[in-house]
């Protein structure tokens, strides 16, 4: 297996961090839940030290969960009476809090050991680094031990970066790369055929042929909202397909060298010029819900969007809808790697429930029921399991935008995201070391101070450079 591991530094300052967070945990707020989280979900087991679940047959106990508020989730939440029912002896508690915040409660709920939570949401940034502190517990000798759940069937490369020395710490509910949507009718109205590989040129040439602001219709929508998991997943593989990257061998900033910051200028030139309005202050579901109101005429972003732009029963325009694979510059391919997963902390008093939860949230059978209760494919998690795109009706569904997203996934490879043999860190769209959490979310807030046009670009730039700087000297990595 490949791992994408933490080389040098320990999470002692997170830890601190995270500490200094728990007490300041209720302002956090937000979200739609089920119930509150209990700081003790009683039952099952009992010790931080104790194995992982193996037979969970009879396993009973209140299972609280932390997860993203995307629409899968969602999904997820309002079938969990499903779980309930053929699990009777097992209750469901449910947390569902945006991107941003659910990264902050789950990291500081493990790194501080107060196992609010059983199992939580977390990707391939995550997996590794908690797994190395020993937060979470390997999932992958239970999973692989059952051939009825079939943990082979995961893409390769989703199941290479949830693990951790050779193991599976995390059971990916749905997984993606990125790719480029455009709406058929707005790029025709103005004369662009798209190609299935576009370069980035291709991109910006067709956003300013498409782009009527006195028709309320952006060219593109790129993220602008701050944070390194937002507007820094598709800026990251901006800057890798440019030719840039955060640092070199000796983990000296890169943001200056005229590849990363041409990158960036590139990135923030485009919003400004033909993005959306408003655009600091959007992000995943403002550009997707744009597109879908024909409100922008491209926009680049996790190809699991696919799935609600391609469905008539949730989007109207879904005929409309056209994708692409993530745009080129002189680094192909371009497309990040992330998988929304369930990992289960390694305090919780209730793995052995939490595991059954687990396999059941991630099986084959979920998408078929999700299908069921539903009457469509939009809700079904996908990009996790090759076996899906072979489903009957699921291969009809998604045959405008399926083929692209598999190829993608397969070709997909972290350890080689940029230009460089001797790149120190892995990652796509991130740098794999605990502080680029904080250093990206920095960052990103800089370049949204130069979308919204308070600070210039090379100001920004600069600004940035020197909080790399600083990651690499205070880290030790250097």
């Amino acid at each position: 297996m490949t791992d994408y591991v933490d080389r040098k530094h320990p999470w002692l300052k997170l830890v601190a961090v995270a500490a200094t967070c728990l007490l300041m945990v209720t302002a956090c707020g937000g979200g739609t839940t089920s119930g509150s989280p209990a700081a003790s979900t009683g039952g099952g087991e009992s010790s931080a030290a104790s194995a992982p679940a193996g037979s969970a047959a009879g396993a009973t106990g209140t299972v609280t969960v932390g997860m993203v508020g995307n629409p899968q989730m969602k999904e997820l939440e309002q079938l969990k009476g499903e779980f309930e029912s053929t699990h009777p002896g097992i209750k469901l508690n449910i947390l569902v809090l945006p991107e941003n915040e659910i990264r902050s409660k789950v990291t500081t709920d493990v790194s501080t050991g107060a196992a609010t939570f059983d199992a939580v949401t977390i990707g391939m940034f995550e997996v590794p680094l908690f797994a190395k502190q020993g937060w979470i517990d390997d999932l992958g000798t239970t999973l692989d031990a059952d051939p009825a759940y079939d943990s082979a069937d995961f893409f390769k490369s989703v199941r290479d970066g949830l693990s951790y020395n050779g193991k599976l710490y995390a059971a990916p509910f749905y997984g993606e790369s990125s790719t480029l949507f455009y709406r058929k009718d707005l790029l025709q109205a103005a004369g662009v055929t798209m190609p299935d590989k576009p370069t980035w040129d291709d991109v910006v040439a067709a956003a300013k042929k498409a782009n009527n602001p006195s028709a309320n219709v952006a060219g593109i929508c790129l993220r602008g909202l701050p944070g390194w998991g937002e507007m820094g997943a598709p800026l990251g593989t901006v800057i890798n397909t440019f030719g840039g990257r955060w640092y070199d061998a000796g983990w000296n900033a890169q943001l200056t060298s005229p590849q990363t910051s041409d990158a960036i200028k590139f990135y923030v030139d485009t919003v400004k010029s033909y993005g959306e309005p408003g655009a600091v202050q959007s992000g995943f579901t403002e550009c997707e819900t744009l597109m879908a109101q024909g409100k922008a005429a491209m926009w680049y972003d996790a190809s699991s969007a696919a799935d609600f732009l391609f469905d008539p029963k949730q989007n109207t325009a879904a005929d409309k809808m056209g994708i692409a694979y993530a745009p080129t510059k002189v680094k192909s391919p371009s497309g990040w790697l992330w998988a929304w997963a369930f990992a289960i902390e390694s305090t919780s008093k209730n793995k052995a429930a939490a595991t059954e939860f687990v396999k059941w949230a991630t099986s084959k059978d979920y998408a078929t029921l999700v299908n069921q209760k539903t009457g469509g494919w939009g809700g079904v998690p996908s990009g996790a399991r090759k076996s899906l795109y072979d489903v009957a009706g699921y291969k009809d569904y998604a045959k405008a935008f399926g083929p692209i997203v598999v190829d993608s996934l397969n070709t997909v490879d972290p350890l080689h995201a940029t230009n460089y043999p001797d790149t120190p860190y892995t990652g796509i769209q991130f740098v794999q070391i605990q502080e680029f959490q904080d250093l990206g979310t920095k960052c990103t807030q800089e370049f949204a101070a130069a979308i919204s046009g308070s600070e210039a670009t090379t100001d920004a730039i600069n600004k940035c450079q020197q909080l790399a700087e600083d990651v690499a000297t205070s880290g030790g990595y250097k």
